[in-house]
């Protein structure tokens, strides 16, 4: 079963299986995307939250207000009264958020009715049946005001009165049955049709909430379905209080062609001076700025007159209730409590502000074509590059995408959705990792088991004694870890037919390989011009980071033998001498070390991160035009040794940067003139060049350079550096920390 899910064109067909389903899951749009999807929306206004308008005011039926005049519902006269005071001092619009569906308990004829059958409150009866009616004052101040709109909402049972429809609509677009969209409902709660018909406005308040109860959109049109399915269509509370407010008769109701299952849809709303865009049903998405208490006047503020004319003067007014008891409480995403009065001035202001939300007829059609896109683009790259910068791209790919929706959303009000993309990417992502690993390991065994044929003479030695460790496993210890290989190694061995190579690797190797077992080295295995040794296994060497240093200079000075009887040859035969340079990289580390392979061929071996440092270490010695590069830690280890401090680098495959020196010789050589000036002038420069103190820096290179040929391609690269970062073709900012990232192995 292994083998088959690491077959490469297995894993192509189960991650295309993988991307069709997750592209259709988005194309069906169940359930829980459209609520992943409204979370994400709810996040971006709470970190972009709408900016407060000026427009609008609410008068607040408070607790304080009840206590100060009594339990709800108030006297009509006393309401009369709010709007009497609202009217005088400049109100441009008065909108109830609220119902009058019934007659005033209060009023004196119903008073009347309701006293005992005694003479003598007959005769207060009487007197109270001359009385002017409660809804009567009222309807009457709402006629003498004008600009008055009352509220219905939708019922789920019959009711004395239906909503009476105050405005006109004119429909525009490819379909004029725009009714067919919009939500219906059969019955309504609405105000009393005496009050209703001295209205300049009648609007709905009827709430759209979600799944969670959170409203984020509130229906701009409702319909009213009757028994024929005839259908009235009426407008919001907030879209009539600002046709009243700009004394207009008409709302424009714009269509668009081919979009929803049933062909056709709302595309915007249109009153005045403002184009208010909606969804394909009517639906308005609510910007919100977050509750705002200076919005609110309480309502016995405005009957007692104690507030500023100014602060309503020319603004719509909405009047409602935040008293708990009323029961008129919802929830935004940015509170979890809000009265529902406030929703309508969010409403408003947005209208107003021109600042609107807006969720583009292409957005689902361009979600689901980033998913199959970047899709596609991790599962044909994954077997070309390697895992890690796969993720890097993924990471960035995901990031741009939610860094590009955010600026969408705060400055052109776009709703993109990038968070499912972003799982769906991220799932393909892990999947192709994890059979592409799957794959490299199966590969990896078996060039294993193709050429475990040696073993070091340690371990031939203990398996002698020991038998029973020839079994799969090992354990994990720190090792001092070198890899070394030949510089320039192809364009060597083009000059040379296969005999000369063979011969000229052996003269290579056998020397290398003496100097790492005469210091208790283990020979892991030959790669080509390319060697890999460890220490402190499989037998316990308490000094391996010195051992492993020990070997590699001894190395130089036995390549330095090997070059001199090589261009004797050369000689002896007039050939050209090709002098063989080698680098060698060492790490100290913890690793995995046992006997690995299968059970019928197996080799004694170490993987892990410092194996692969090391290696990493062995390749930049080239580059930076040293011998031998050890590590910090094997610096640390084995400090007598002496070494110059090459460089904080990140090398290829890995995020954190390693600080590395250059090994020049032993003990010793530490002690001597020429090392100690080196290394001042040189731990100079670096401090210098760190320091981003480029001129200085260079003048220090240089002397380092003339002090050490040796090193001059060393300084060579300090050099250049120095005067990319002087040209800006590199950058350094005032946070850097001198760390290099190599583009190379």
């Amino acid at each position: 079963m292994i083998r088959l899910f690491s077959n490469r064109w297995v894993q192509i067909i189960l991650l295309l299986v993988l991307l069709v389903g997750s592209a259709a899951l988005r194309r069906h749009d169940p359930n829980i995307v459209q609520q992943w999807r409204q979370l994400t929306f709810d996040t971006y206004n709470r970190k972009f939250p709408r900016s407060p308008g000026n427009g609008v005011i609410i008068v607040d039926i408070d607790e304080d207000s009840l206590r100060r005049h009594g339990q709800w519902p108030w006297p009509r006269p006393l309401i009369a009264q709010i709007l009497d005071v609202l009217h005088q001092m400049g109100a441009k619009v008065v909108a109830f958020d609220m119902v009058f569906a019934e007659p005033d308990r209060t009023s004196p004829s119903l008073i009347a009715e309701n006293l005992p059958q005694t003479p003598k409150m007959q005769l207060v009866a009487q007197a109270l049946k001359t009385l002017p009616d409660n809804d009567q004052v009222f309807a009457e101040k709402i006629a003498e005001v004008g600009n008055v709109v009352t509220g219905f909402v939708a019922s789920d049972q019959p009711t004395p009165h239906d909503p009476i429809l105050k405005t006109a609509f004119f429909k525009e677009g490819i379909n004029p049955d725009v009714e067919r969209f919009i939500i219906k409902k059969r019955y309504f709660a609405a105000s009393l049709p005496a009050l209703v018909n001295s209205a300049a406005g009648n609007g709905s308040f009827t709430p759209s909430h979600e799944h969670d109860g959170i409203i984020r959109s509130v229906p701009m049109l409702i319909g009213q379905k009757f028994l024929d399915e005839r259908v009235v269509m009426h407008p919001s509370l907030s879209l009539e209080a600002l046709r009243v407010a700009q004394k207009k008769v008409v709302f424009k109701v714009k269509s668009f062609g081919e979009k929803t299952q049933e062909g056709y849809g709302i595309q915007s709303i249109s009153v005045g001076d403002y184009k208010i865009p909606t969804d394909e049903q009517g639906n308005f998405k609510v910007y919100y700025a977050g509750h705002r208490q200076d919005l609110y006047i309480p309502a016995w503020k405005v009957l007692t007159r104690q507030l500023e004319p100014d602060f309503v003067k020319d603004k719509i007014v909405f009047v409602g209730a935040s008293a708990i008891g009323l029961l008129d409480l919802r929830a935004s995403p940015l509170n979890a409590v809000l009265p529902g009065v406030e929703i309508h001035a969010e409403i408003v202001e947005q209208i107003l502000d021109g600042k609107f939300l807006k969720r583009p007829a292409y957005s689902d059609g361009a979600e689901i074509f980033i998913i199959i896109v970047v899709g596609l683009l991790i599962i044909f790259l994954a077997p070309f590059i390697n895992t890690g910068t796969l993720a890097l791209l993924v990471a960035a790919l995901i990031v741009g995408g939610g860094v590009g929706a955010l600026y969408a959303y705060q400055f052109y009000g776009y709703l993109i959705d990038f968070v499912y993309p972003s799982l769906s990417i991220v799932t393909i992502f892990i999947l192709s990792s994890i059979l592409t690993n799957l794959r490299s390991e199966m590969e990896r065994r078996e060039v294993r088991d193709a050429f475990s044929h040696y073993l070091s003479p340690e371990l031939v030695e203990e398996l002698a004694g020991h038998p029973d460790m020839l079994k799969l496993g090992g354990e994990v210890r720190e090792l001092s870890v070198m890899f070394t290989d030949i510089r320039n190694f192809t364009s060597l061995s083009e000059s040379m037919d296969p005999a000369e190579l063979i011969r000229l690797m052996n003269d290579f190797l056998t020397p290398m390989t003496s100097c790492v077992l005469n210091n208790r080295g283990t020979i892991d295995k030959y790669m080509g011009d390319a060697m890999m040794a460890f220490w402190n296994a499989p037998m316990d060497d308490p000094d391996h980071a010195r051992h492993a240093c020990i070997a590699a200079l001894q190395m130089l000075a036995a390549l330095g033998v090997l070059n001199k009887s090589l261009q004797v040859v050369a000689e002896e035969n007039n050939r050209v001498f090709k002098e063989l340079r080698a680098g060698v990289g060492i790490h100290t580390g913890e690793c995995s070390v046992g006997n690995m392979g299968s059970k019928q061929r197996f080799a004694y071996s170490a993987l892990g991160d410092t194996v692969n440092l090391a290696s990493r270490l062995e390749g930049q010695t080239k580059n930076y035009g040293i011998s031998v590069m050890i590590s910090e830690k094997v610096r640390k280890q084995a400090p007598e040794f002496a070494a110059i401090e090459v460089d904080l680098l990140t090398v290829k495959g890995r995020i954190e940067p390693e600080r590395v020196y250059a090994l020049l010789g032993d003990a010793t050589f530490v002690k001597t003139p020429a090392f100690q000036g080196l290394s001042v002038l040189h731990a100079k420069m670096l401090n210098a060049y760190r320091e981003q103190r480029w001129d200085e820096a260079a003048v220090l290179a240089k002397q380092c350079r003339d002090m050490r040929p040796d090193l001059k391609s060393l300084y060579e690269l300090y050099l250049q550096r120095i005067a990319d970062f002087k040209s800006g073709v590199c950058s350094a900012g005032s946070d850097w920390s001198g760390v290099w990232v190599a583009k190379e192995k």
